[in-house]
């Protein structure tokens, strides 16, 4: 996904990966753009270090059973818990063997066909569903239908943002008891803009923003679809605003003095706090002030009418006009006549039915061939 740049701003990937580590989260944010929301399993380790590494009559690899040795880290979930069966299975064996409850295994043979199943068996599969251990995996222990209720899981999200290398936050965990602890719904912005006043610059530019109206001795009153995103800010920030038309009416462009006019020059020189308009995004203007998010983006288009598919027997006709092919007949029909008139008044030493033939005919086609070079 990231390879292909799948990971853009406006995407949001959902990750369900039970063996990602903590470096491959870190590494995957360092090069993704995009929100992402990951899913893995978590295993909370106990406080103390002598439970941590101490299991029933069992000792744990002390590289293993720290969190923050980087064996511990990188060691993939599946050898998690092929090493707590391990655990579990010797767990079982000495439990087995303290009671004397152990069911000999010698007659077993996979070799002969009249071999007995072994009467230990299901006792054992009762003591490993009645037991456990506490292992790497946290506490490896059974339900009475066969599940492990000690699940845990952690979700991680980022937030969108242009920022690379950002940190990740836990959003909200989750295991088979208390199902959900926390939430994925994003945080509000804080209406902290309460008693402010912001002075607004604009031009006026339909259907963006427009006066709507002017009545002498009353100030103006604007109406749009700026000005519309204008108030529902207002009204969920807690700010108010003074909007005021740019004394030049310009947008702004630099002068050659190295100043800016129009609407971006009321912002550069702080005559203002915001801009609103109708107003395009250059690189020049990006230098100086600071743009939102483009709303809308606008190009010149062609529009043509959808060519009706019909079948025409003349189609050949079309690359000349009606009246360019007349003129064309006509000049074989009047060339071709005096061919063959200037033929017949001095009529040349050559066979009748030749190519040079003096009939009618034949100086109609020495016209024509003439014409299109065959």
């Amino acid at each position: 996904v990231v390879e292909t740049n799948l990971v853009a701003f406006d995407c949001h990937w959902i990750i369900i990966n039970e063996e990602i580590s903590d470096m491959d989260v870190q590494e995957l944010v360092m090069k993704s753009i995009g929100r992402l929301t990951l899913v893995r399993q978590t295993f909370p380790f106990p406080q103390n270090t002598s439970q941590r590494c101490v299991r029933n009559n069992h000792r744990i690899n002390t590289s293993l059973c720290d969190p923050k040795d980087p064996k511990a880290q990188m060691l993939e979930i599946t050898n998690r818990y092929i090493y707590d069966t391990v655990l579990l299975l010797a767990n079982t064996f000495h439990r087995k063997l303290e009671d004397r409850k152990w069911h000999s295994m010698a007659s077993l043979s996979c070799i002969r066909k009249g071999s007995k199943p072994w009467q230990g068996g299901k006792s054992m599969l009762d003591t490993v569903k009645k037991g456990g251990v506490s292992g790497l995996t946290s506490l490896l222990e059974f339900n009475d239908n066969g599940s492990n209720p000690n699940i845990y899981f952690e979700i991680l999200g980022t937030n969108y943002g242009e920022d690379r290398g950002r940190g990740v936050s836990r959003l909200a965990t989750w295991d088979p008891i208390h199902g959900l602890n926390g939430t994925l719904t994003d945080r509000k912005l804080e209406n902290n803009m309460r008693g402010v006043v912001l002075r607004v610059v604009t031009v006026l530019e339909e259907p963006f923003v427009m006066v709507s109206e002017n009545v002498l001795g009353k100030p103006k009153k604007y109406q749009g679809f700026s000005i519309d995103v204008l108030d529902a800010l207002a009204n969920y920030l807690g700010f108010k605003y003074e909007i005021y038309v740019a004394p030049d009416h310009k947008y702004g462009s630099q002068q050659a003095d190295g100043t800016w006019n129009g609407l971006i020059g009321e912002l550069v020189f702080k005559r203002a706090d915001v801009g609103l308009s109708a107003l395009t995004i250059t690189p020049e203007r990006e230098s100086v002030v600071d743009f939102t998010t483009r709303y809308m983006d606008y190009s010149v288009g062609v529009l043509l009418r959808k060519a009706e598919r019909t079948v025409d027997m003349f189609a050949c006709l079309a690359p000349f006009d009606l009246s360019l092919w007349a003129c064309i007949a006509g000049t074989v029909l009047l060339v071709g006549t005096l061919v063959y008139l200037l033929n017949w008044l001095n009529p040349p030493r050559l066979p009748m039915g030749s190519v040079s033939s003096t009939t009618l005919y034949n100086s109609m086609w020495f016209v024509y061939g003439s014409f299109v070079q065959q």
